[in-house]
C-alpha cells in the first residue's frame, strides 16, 4: 500500500525548469516543492494518491522558489515526477501546451531504479508469488509483485495471497500492508494463513454438521433453507476474519522481544507495525446449474469483482465489495484497528450473492486504483488481461478463425500497436516488455467500454494477436509479467490479482 510524505514549503505558483524551459503546473492545490540541482527541477511531491494533474509552459520566465541543495541520497524518488509529469522539454513556443499520460510515461518509466530485497531485515519475501491451480470447479491463476516504488527503495513488498479448495468451495485471500509499516508484511501473509486455517477447519466441521448445506444454498432463494445455509457462510466468512485478525495479533506478540525486529523499527514493537487489508472470497458452484454462490468479507481497500460474459452489459460486473475507508479522506481501515473487533463490525463488510458468473477478480488496490477505486472500470481490467493474452476467451478465440488476412490487416493499420516500457527487474540492459492497453483503443478511435465490448471484438482480437504468447509459461507467469511491466501514471504500488475462472 502507498505511502507518502510531506516535503518542503507549501507554494501558490509551482513552476519547474528542464533545458532552460519554464513549466507551471496546473491545478494542485496544497502541493510541495523539492528542488533537486541534477535535474534543474522542482519536483511536486504530495499527499497520497498523487494527482493525475497536467503542466503548461509559460512563456516567460518566473521566479523560482528554491530549497537547499539535496545530496544523490536524498533525491526524491520517481513517483514525485511521475505524478508532477516532468516531460521532456519541448521547443520554444509561446502556446500553452498540455502533455498527454502517454508522453509523461516516455519519460518516467526509465528512472525508476531496482534495488534487490533486503536480506538483513527479519523474513524478506520473494519478489514475486504465483500460483496456477485447480480449486475443484474452478481454475484460480494468481500474481503477487513488488511495486515500483519498493524496487526504487530496495524495500520487501507488503502484499500476499493464499487459496484453498475446501470442500468444493474455491477460498480465496488477498491482504495488503500498509506501506508506512515497517512489518505489515508479515501482517498480510498471516492474515491470509490465519483465515484459511480457521476454515479448512471449521468449514469441513460445518459440511460434517449438515451435510445438505451445499445443496440448500442452491434453492430458491425465498426458501428458509436456503437463507439459513446462507446466513451460516456468512457467519463462516466473518469468523474466518476475526481468526484472521487473532493471527496477526499472535504473530505480533510472538516476535515482541525477538532481536531484529525493534531494532529494524527503533522502538518497541506495537501491533500496528503489522498493520494490513483483508479480502476473503469463498465461492461454490450450485450443482447442476450455471450459478455460482459467493460470500466476500472485506476489510481496508482493493476489489472483488466478478464478471458474467453472457450479461446484457449493464450487469457483465457484479462488485462483491466496498473498498473500506478510515475517518479521513484517503485513509483505509486494517484488521488491527480497534474497531474490526466483533462479528458486528463486520456484517456491512460482508456480500452474499448467487448469480451466473464465469471469472472472479480479487485485488489489492495496487491494482484497483489503476481501474478506478470505485470499480466502474472492472470491464477494463478484464479486457486488458484478454488482449495481453493473460486469460483465454472463447470469443476472441472463435473471432481470430473467422478473420480473414486482409480485414486482419486493414484492423491492424487502425488498432493501438503495444506500449513498451524498460521493465524495473535489475538487469544490466533493461527489457522493454510490450503491453496493450484498451483504454489507447478507446482514446485512439474514439470509443467507450460499451461500445468497445459490444462492437470491438474484432479489434480486441488483433491487439490480442499483436503479443506474442511465451511457449512453455502458464498463465500465472504471463500474469505476473504483465503485472509487473504495465505502466499507469501515477502507479508505483505492490500489485496482486487472483483470477477465479470457472470450468465449462
Amino acid at each position: 500500500m502507498g505511502n507518502s510524505e510531506n516535503t518542503g514549503k507549501k507554494y501558490g505558483s509551482l513552476m519547474y525548469t528542464q533545458h532552460g524551459k519554464i513549466y507551471k503546473l496546473a491545478n494542485n492545490p496544497g502541493s510541495k516543492v523539492i528542488h533537486t540541482e541534477k535535474s534543474e527541477a522542482v519536483l511536486i511531491k504530495t499527499s497520497s494518491p498523487f494527482p493525475k494533474t497536467a503542466f503548461t509552459k509559460v512563456s516567460k520566465k518566473a521566479e523560482m522558489p528554491q530549497e537547499p541543495e539535496k545530496s544523490t541520497e536524498d533525491k526524491p524518488v520517481p513517483e514525485a515526477t511521475e505524478a508532477a509529469g516532468l516531460p521532456e522539454a519541448a521547443g520554444a513556443s509561446e502556446t500553452p501546451q498540455v502533455l498527454s499520460d502517454w508522453e509523461v510515461l516516455q519519460h518516467t518509466a526509465s528512472l525508476w531504479k531496482y534495488k534487490p530485497v533486503p536480506k538483513d531485515e527479519p523474513e524478506p519475501y520473494e519478489e514475486y508469488l504465483t500460483e496456477s491451480a485447480t480449486l475443484g470447479s474452478f481454475h484460480v491463476t494468481a500474481a503477487r509483485v513488488r511495486g515500483k516504488k519498493h524496487k526504487h527503495e530496495g524495500t520487501n513488498c507488503d502484499d500476499w495471497f493464499e487459496t484453498r479448495n475446501i470442500e468444493n468451495f474455491a477460498v480465496i485471500a488477498v491482504s495488503d500492508g500498509a506501506g508506512s509499516k515497517k512489518f505489515s508484511r508479515i501482517g498480510a501473509k498471516t492474515s491470509c494463513t490465519g483465515a484459511m486455517e480457521y476454515l479448512e477447519r471449521e468449514l469441513k466441521n460445518l459440511l460434517r454438521k449438515n451435510s445438505e448445506l451445499k445443496a440448500h444454498l442452491g434453492y430458491d432463494l425465498k426458501d428458509s433453507r436456503f437463507q439459513q445455509a446462507a446466513s451460516q457462510m456468512a457467519q463462516m466468512a466473518q469468523h474466518a476474519m476475526l481468526a484472521a485478525r487473532q493471527n496477526v495479533i499472535n504473530a505480533f506478540q510472538a516476535r515482541q522481544g525477538t532481536p531484529g525486529y525493534a531494532e529494524a523499527v527503533k522502538r518497541d514493537l506495537q501491533l500496528n507495525d503489522f498493520a494490513a487489508t483483508l479480502l476473503l472470497t469463498i465461492a461454490l458452484p450450485i450443482e447442476n446449474s450455471d450459478e455460482t454462490f459467493i460470500v466476500t468479507c472485506q476489510v481496508g481497500d482493493g476489489m472483488t469483482a466478478a464478471i458474467s460474459r453472457t450479461a446484457p452489459y449493464d450487469q457483465i460486473i457484479t462488485l462483491l465489495g466496498d473498498a473500506d475507508s478510515g475517518a479521513f479522506s484517503g485513509e483505509t481501515e486494517f484488521l488491527t484497528s480497534s474497531s474490526i473487533d466483533s462479528l458486528q463490525s463486520l456484517m456491512g463488510r460482508t456480500r452474499v450473492s448467487r448469480k451466473k458468473i464465469d471469472i472472479i477478480m480479487s485485488m489489492t488496490d495496487g491494482v484497483a486504483d489503476d481501474y478506478d477505486p470505485n470499480g466502474k472500470e472492472m470491464l477494463r481490467l478484464y479486457l486488458d488481461l484478454l488482449v495481453n493474452r493473460v486469460i483465454s476467451s472463447p470469443q476472441l478465440e472463435m473471432m481470430q478463425k473467422k478473420l480473414d488476412k486482409a480485414r486482419y490487416e486493414e484492423l491492424s493499420k487502425i488498432v493501438p500497436a503495444p506500449q513498451s516500457y524498460p521493465a524495473v527487474t535489475g538487469e544490466l540492459e533493461p527489457r522493454m516488455v510490450p503491453v496493450q492497453y484498451v483504454r489507447e483503443l478507446q482514446e485512439k478511435q474514439g470509443l467507450d467500454l460499451k461500445k468497445i465490448w459490444e462492437e470491438g471484438r474484432e479489434s480486441l482480437t488483433v491487439m490480442a494477436g499483436a503479443i506474442q504468447l511465451n511457449t512453455g509459461k502458464n498463465a500465472a507467469t504471463r500474469l505476473k509479467e504483465w503485472l509487473d511491466s504495465y505502466v499507469v501514471r501515477g502507479s508505483f504500488d505492490d500489485r496482486t490479482l487472483v483470477i477465479l475462472q470457472r470450468g465449462e
